[in-house]
């Protein structure tokens, strides 16, 4: 005798729109992922390109104090009042060298790792498959 009761039916596969939904949901769980990383890498890109710039900065500061150091030492055996000015300008220039240097190495010592939210989210995405809070 064949019934038709949910009691006698075998375990059926699930139909093909569930498998079609379930893959849509993982591809867009991975492609919000990928967004996130691409944003989190433009925003170290970003940082990366301040640091250089105020690396930059430091150089030319100190090598522009370099420049009028010896300048000073040159005029230094001239019997006149633009030694003043010069030393003037060379501590000027050392001050800003310090400055930049200082704001480029705070600046790389602040920044969070490469990809630190995107790695975050998947270790969340990790307790959540596995059945935790």
């Amino acid at each position: 005798m064949i019934t038709d009761s949910p009691r006698g039916a075998q375990a059926q596969p699930p139909p093909a729109g569930a498998a079609r939904g379930l893959a849509a949901a993982a591809i867009e769980a991975v492609r919000t992922r990928l967004d996130l990383a691409a944003v989190e890498l433009e925003i170290h890109l970003l940082l990366l390109v301040r640091l250089l710039a105020w690396i930059l900065g430091a150089v030319v500061c100190a090598l522009l104090a370099l420049a009028f150091g010896l300048t000073a030492l040159v005029l230094s055996l001239w019997d006149s009042h633009r030694m003043l000015g010069l030393l003037c300008a060379s501590l000027v220039f050392v001050a800003l060298a310090a400055l930049l240097g200082w704001l480029g190495l705070r600046s790389l010592r602040n920044r969070p790792g490469p990809l630190e939210g995107s790695l975050g989210q998947l270790a969340e995405d990790e307790r959540h498959v596995a059945g935790g809070p």
